[in-house]
């Protein structure tokens, strides 16, 4: 992707371009197809409700579980925090609460998602989400990105945040370019809100 996006002579853009594209194709058509979110987003519920009715990994009675999701999945991550309640179940009866059933998560964070419809995946959100993304993705565009945040920010006023990065291209969190500095200073600042996120909502007292 990048020797496609990358300006070039037009040597390059008449001859090689094209190959660039037909390679980037042989590998995503496939991919896209078995990854599509009808096929894929089933499983992850399960694993999340396989998570949340199991015993917890150490000694808690009140078990945090976030989850975070890029790109693709970003959307899963998004679906996941609305919270849908046929996904909902009960906790393992070694935590506080088991007698009732419940959200899969407790928060999620997500940076340059894709696949998402604005605005009804937003407006359906009510697990506690951060977002952060860049004001040059190609994935969402800068309108989209901005009715994303009035949502989460303002018309539903609870506990979520959209951070919109200038220069943050699609990829800038978990595909950066080591020899970018402004890419590099856009990861750790995404990867500083979600730490700050999670320990937000998953440290317990």
């Amino acid at each position: 992707m990048d020797k496609i996006m990358t300006p070039a002579s037009w040597l390059v853009t008449l001859f090689y371009k094209p190959i660039y594209v037909v390679q980037a194709m042989i590998a995503a058509i496939p991919w896209k197809f078995k990854t599509r979110i009808s096929v894929t987003h089933g499983p992850i519920v399960s694993f999340f409700q396989a998570l949340r009715t199991s015993p917890p990994p150490f000694t808690t009675g009140n078990l945090g579980i976030g989850a975070a999701g890029f790109c693709w999945g970003g959307k899963h991550a998004l679906l996941l925090a609305q919270n849908a309640p046929s996904s909902r179940v009960r906790r393992h009866e070694s935590q506080i609460s088991f007698e009732t059933l419940e959200p899969l998560i407790d928060c999620t964070f997500t940076a340059h998602p894709s696949y998402i419809d604005v605005p009804k995946d937003i407006e359906a959100i009510t697990i506690p989400t951060s977002v952060a993304v860049g004001d040059e993705d190609m994935a969402m565009k800068v309108p989209l990105v901005k009715q994303m945040k009035e949502i989460l920010e303002v018309k539903k006023k609870g506990d979520h945040e959209v951070n919109i990065l200038p220069g943050a291209k699609h990829g800038f969190s978990v595909r950066t370019h080591p020899d970018d500095e402004h890419e590099m200073e856009c990861a750790e600042k995404a990867e500083l809100q979600a730490i700050k996120w999670f320990t937000r909502f998953l440290v317990r007292a």
